[in-house]
């Protein structure tokens, strides 16, 4: 069975309060092994594209998990802390890809 991963890339920060609270809501599910924090930090340099200021890959068991994640109850309650649009709080891509 192929894992899956959740690449995200954060392209700019509204509300920097709510981010780093959604960002700490998120540990628990870490924590507890829904996923596995490949890597995560602020960007070093863009080599192409548009400018990120943020990136993590994050590892899931398999590809189904990481299609069917997003809409878990509790990163839902995790995305939640941003409000009702996300956008308003950050800019990002967030991507899955089977590996």
């Amino acid at each position: 069975m192929n894992k899956g991963y959740w690449i995200s890339q954060v392209s700019g920060i509204h509300n920097e309060k709510l981010f780093n609270e959604y960002f700490e809501a998120t540990a628990p599910l870490v924590e507890r092994g829904d996923y596995k924090l490949i890597i995560g930090g602020p960007v070093k340099k863009v080599l192409e594209g548009d400018e990120m200021v943020f990136s993590a890959v994050l590892e899931f068991d398999s590809i189904e998990k990481a299609l069917s994640y997003y809409d878990n109850e509790d990163y839902q309650k995790a995305l939640k802390i941003m409000g009702d649009d996300v956008k308003e709080v950050v800019v990002r891509n967030i991507v899955v890809v089977e590996g």
